[in-house]
């Protein structure tokens, strides 16, 4: 991948999906029979392609996911050692992105506070957090997810502040807690306040090459509440433009359904579906990917 616009994701890794059968129109030669003429196989090469580079959307919503899975562990990590995903950096003003720029995310407290969701001393300045250590730490050294560790340590999460942070609204705790500098309570509470009052918003820009294609698409979400995003298990991604090219046959295409979204429920899969229209070459035609749940598309391809 040459260039990406705001993320990028070599390090993200792409999950599987269903085991069910692929329907794959390109492997049937029969398929585009009845309009199809010149070089078949070059003619429909740019599909192919494009299945390719739609595969970004499954790296793109996993990181995402993740990273909203971050934001609500942010205390319970800090008192484990643990930080949110190294493949997205802070820029300032809210906003995170990833280093090939393929991928920018941008958080905000209900009210329109930006800060660094990620660091505990946004919340509270001063922070330091005690959670029962030899749990926390036994579950930590296993591997153990912060949800693990939630189970061990519930009810046993002391925090020891100075005072409230920018994201301090976000913990959903009223101001008579900062006058000691000290509060006891249920990690897992904190988590579920977090996840209610801080909005996200993602934007994926995929700007690559492959095969004879060349391909850049943007995908924006709309900003929602953490929690929604989290319940669902689901990124939204609303197509904002796409333009695909390829050079050898003088073909581009034009969008004419996109209802995509990822789905993190176990499998990094896709749901929805994308119908497009190609011009130029020896011949027009249309082509529908549908994904039902899974990583690989079903592909229709049809005579205009």
């Amino acid at each position: 991948m040459r260039h990406m616009v705001f993320l990028v994701l070599t390090a993200c890794g792409a999950g599987g999906g269903s085991a069910r059968t692929v329907l794959d129109d390109l492997q049937d030669p029969t398929a585009l029979g009845s309009c199809a003429s010149g070089d078949l196989a070059a003619n429909v090469e740019i599909i192919a392609d494009l299945r390719d580079s739609y595969h970004e959307m499954i790296v793109c919503g996993g990181l995402a996911l993740s990273f909203d899975q971050a934001i609500t562990n942010v205390i319970v990590n800090a008192a484990i050692g643990r930080g949110g995903p190294s493949a997205m950096v802070y820029q300032g003003k809210g906003t995170y992105a990833t280093a090939n720029g393929m991928m920018m995310i941008t958080t905000s407290l209900d009210g329109g506070a930006v800060f660094d969701v990620l660091d505990p001393q946004s919340y509270l300045v001063g922070l330091t957090v005690t959670a029962n250590a030899n749990a926390a730490i036994g579950v930590a050294a296993r591997g153990g997810s912060p949800w693990d560790v939630l189970k061990k340590t519930a009810g046993t999460m002391e925090l020891r502040f100075q005072g409230a942070g920018p994201g301090f609204g976000a913990l959903g705790l009223g101001p008579e807690v900062l006058a000691n500098g000290r509060l006891e309570i249920d990690p897992k509470k904190i988590a579920d306040a977090i996840a209610s009052h801080i909005h996200i918003a993602n934007r994926i820009s995929v700007d690559n090459e492959h095969g004879g294609t060349v391909v850049h698409y943007i995908l924006e979400g709309e900003p929602q509440p953490l929690s929604d995003v989290l319940g669902k298990k689901a990124v939204p991604m609303k197509l904002a433009s796409i333009v695909a090219t390829h050079a050898a046959t003088g073909q581009s295409i034009r969008i004419t359904e996109w209802t995509m979204a990822f789905k993190g429920d176990g499998g990094k899969v896709l749901d929805g579906s994308i119908r497009l229209d190609v011009d130029g070459g020896a011949f027009p035609y249309a082509a529908a990917f549908t994904y039902p749940h899974r990583a690989e598309p079903d592909i229709q391809l049809s005579c205009r």
